[in-house]
């Protein structure tokens, strides 16, 4: 099978042009400064390589393939090769977040108080960080963001958070960023503190999220500033010994479901196999566990 040597094209929504070998190149140096440890000139030649053998690539393609073959450089001895990758793909997030908000696209982060706008606009963020927060306040919250604190981030880590946890729009195009979660984070759970010291303690939760030295549960990760969902990770019902007990359960455990909540159910008040059920002897089937199913 015959391979191509010519320059290949490289495709993005708005316009095509040829591949340029010295850009990447710097692309990368740049990046790698970052990194110097880690042994870049092989990479970078089975990059080229691997760009010669087709004739276009869009720059998704482009993106995914600098991440896998830096992916597959991770070792015992080069373990970075996981926070080199995750600066790739945050390159991707911080282009698309600047296209979809309208700023310049060799700024990290734009400004906080018009992304606060606009998803409350969209109805993706709540309104009362607007009612409960003035303008002037969520400026001031704002300039605590520290873009250099997405370099803690490993490759898989800022995957899940993108992927999952970060707030796009209804068509799944970017909006918010790493450190923008944190922030609206901290700013909901700290909305109802007293105001003089309410902006200490949005800080001080923000710097501890943002140093990655604590975390929260999975639905305020998800929900927390949103219209919908809820900040609660675990609950407990109890199954009543009835019909209408247990289907009523069946409906509350459903919605926490939806909400984010993960549910445990106690079922010690349903009577056990072979009880009476209304004078009939024996016919009470009690609890059955079915197999979960892969």
């Amino acid at each position: 099978m015959s391979t191509t040597t010519t320059t290949p094209i490289i495709i993005d929504s708005l316009n095509e042009e040829a591949f340029d070998a010295t850009k990447l190149t710097a692309f990368i140096r740049n990046i790698h400064q970052h990194f110097p440890s880690l042994n870049i000139d092989d990479y970078l030649k089975r990059i080229n390589n691997t760009l010669l053998q087709r004739d276009s690539y869009t720059t998704e393609q482009l993106t995914n393939l600098l991440i896998l073959e830096g992916l597959s450089n991770i070792n015992e001895q080069e373990p970075e090769w996981t926070y080199f990758c995750a600066q790739i793909y945050l390159t991707k997030l911080y282009k698309e977040a600047a296209a979809n908000r309208g700023y310049d696209k060799n700024q990290k982060y734009g400004n906080f108080y018009k992304l606060v706008e606009t998803l409350v606009s969209k109805g993706l963020y709540h309104s009362k960080l607007l009612n409960l927060y003035t303008k002037e306040e969520i400026e001031q919250v704002g300039s605590f963001i520290q873009p250099e604190k997405d370099r803690l981030f490993t490759y898989i880590g800022l995957r899940t958070l993108a992927d999952r946890y970060l707030t796009r729009d209804f068509t799944k195009q970017t909006f918010e960023l790493p450190q923008e979660r944190f922030l609206i984070i901290a700013m909901t759970l700290m909305a109802e503190e007293h105001k003089e010291k309410r902006f200490e303690l949005v800080k001080q939760a923000y710097w501890a999220m943002s140093n990655l030295y604590m975390t929260v549960a999975t639905p305020t990760l998800s929900n927390a500033g949103k219209p919908i969902g809820q900040l609660s990770s675990c609950f407990i019902d109890t199954i009543d010994d009835s019909l209408q007990g247990i289907f009523d359960s069946n409906t509350d455990i459903a919605n926490v479901s939806k909400s984010g909540g993960g549910v445990g159910a106690y079922f010690g008040k349903i009577r056990s196999r072979g009880s009476d059920i209304k004078g009939f002897k024996g016919v009470s089937s009690g609890v059955k566990c079915s197999p979960l199913v892969a």
